[in-house]
């Protein structure tokens, strides 16, 4: 697992590594509070899991997260932030954020989340997120269409959907066109969050 850290203090990026070292084998953590540095690291590795301090880029955060997905589509954001903001954790689920993470979590809980989103999964703090999704969108899937949503929310492409469920992958896109109409959500990752908030 491939994972670089951009935060505001090297003392903190120092303590993250050192502690998910030895709750990760095989972890490949670097870290670095330098812009420039960040943009050389994931040339290096651009499809490394990308830790991000909230605080460092709150100013113009969205703008530089979608630098990021645009130069490097392939890397997975995790958002690290110091307190709850539910109007900025709403922008960040909207721009296809992996997770966020609270920055007093423990290393156990850091380790958990950088396991789910190496595995595709979403993983958003409910309490941090003002709107709880509507029941009743829910009670209008039909079978089929939990399972796909079911399998998206576990990180599975279109192609292993349709592989998982014996369908083409036409069949699969029409199914997550409609899921994202019905549940009123934009991208999988929102349809993701979806799924572990209301149904899972």
């Amino acid at each position: 697992m491939r994972v670089i850290m951009f935060d505001r203090q090297s003392l903190f990026i120092h303590g993250a590594i050192h502690s998910l070292q030895k709750l990760i084998p095989g972890i490949n953590m670097t870290g670095t509070c330098q812009t420039d540095e960040l943009w050389a690291q994931l040339a290096a590795s651009p499809t490394a899991i990308v830790m991000i301090d909230g605080n460092l880029i709150q100013d113009d955060g969205i703008a530089f997260l979608n630098d990021i997905m645009a130069r490097y589509p392939a890397s997975r954001v995790i958002m690290v932030l110091s307190k709850r903001e539910a109007q900025w954790a709403e922008q960040l689920l909207q721009n296809n954020i992996m997770a966020i993470i609270p920055r007093n979590a423990n290393p156990e809980r850091f380790s958990a989340v950088l396991d789910s989103v190496s595995r595709g999964m979403v993983c958003f703090p409910g309490e941090w997120i003002s709107q709880p999704p509507s029941q009743q969108a829910v009670l209008s899937l039909s079978e089929r269409q939990r399972e796909v949503l079911k399998l998206l929310a576990a990180g599975e492409s279109n192609k292993e959907i349709s592989r998982s469920l014996n369908i083409s992958a036409a069949t699969v896109k029409a199914h997550l066109e409609a899921l994202f109409r019905r549940l009123e959500v934009k991208n999988r990752t929102q349809a993701a969050m979806y799924y572990t908030r209301v149904i899972a």
